[in-house]
């Protein structure tokens, strides 16, 4: 139990000091001074990655739905076989 106080009080110093470490514009800077100029080309990968992102998660969902419909199948399965329905897989 107290290893994972010193955990905790661990953790929390080190969000702290990185809080408090973080730097900040200095009085005469404002946001619009700090932008950085981004390139066309760079912009032009971004948003290819971004498209690419986008279509890769939705692939990964359907990928996700039918792995959970084939775990829904082997599950009625197992079901199906556990009360006696399946004798071995010999057919009388």
């Amino acid at each position: 139990m107290q290893t994972k106080t010193l955990y905790f009080l661990a953790v929390a110093g080190g969000a702290a000091f990185f809080a408090l470490a973080a730097p900040r514009p200095l009085s005469g800077q404002d946001a619009a001074s700090l932008a950085v100029e981004v390139s066309p080309q760079v912009a032009s990968l971004v948003g290819e990655l971004t498209a690419q992102n986008k279509q890769l998660a939705a692939n990964q969902a359907a990928m996700e739905e039918k792995i959970d419909a084939l775990a829904e199948t082997i599950r009625q399965a197992r079901i199906f076989s556990a009360r006696g329905g399946n004798k071995g897989g010999q057919v009388k």
